[in-house]
């Protein structure tokens, strides 16, 4: 896998898919996947790098999945990989703006980054769509632990 990222290609591809809304959640079929399995697996683990390079290649056969991009871009921010976890983040929430996880995570991708207005708009943005759900718990307190609260 590349370190780097994205290739110029690769990323071209991924926005000129446009702004495709995902029907339903991407779970369901997912779950039934066994290289989604394992790269979750890794994920748990902390084993990052393998579990990108597996992401991607489902990536390639369901470009317009924002739960994938979103793993992806969780992984890269994990490794600090932070431009290119920018990358997938913005891709997941053009194909779902509502897509809660992508929205969580990225409020925590602002937090390290140091963009707390930012990490705060998202949690908005999540009151707004689920209430007090988990993924605006999570945000909230990661948000309350930046601020030394």
């Amino acid at each position: 896998m590349r370190r780097g990222g994205f290739s110029g290609g690769a990323l071209a591809l991924l926005f000129s898919l446009g702004a495709a809304q995902a029907v339903g959640p991407d779970w369901t079929y997912l779950d039934e996947d066994p290289d989604y399995r394992q790269a979750r697996r890794w994920i748990e683990e902390k084993n990052y790098e393998p579990a990108i390079d597996k992401l991607m290649g489902l990536l390639v056969r369901q470009p317009n999945s924002p739960e994938l991009l979103n793993w992806i871009a969780f992984s890269h921010r994990k490794l600090k990989n932070y431009p290119v976890s920018k990358q997938f983040y913005d891709a997941a929430l053009l194909r779902d703006p509502t897509y809660l996880p992508a929205l969580e995570y990225q409020g925590e991708w602002f937090l390290e980054t140091g963009d707390m207005a930012s990490a705060k708009a998202n949690l908005d943005k999540l009151a707004k769509l689920c209430g007090r759900c988990h993924e605006w718990q999570d945000l909230d307190q990661a948000i309350r632990a930046a601020e030394g609260k």
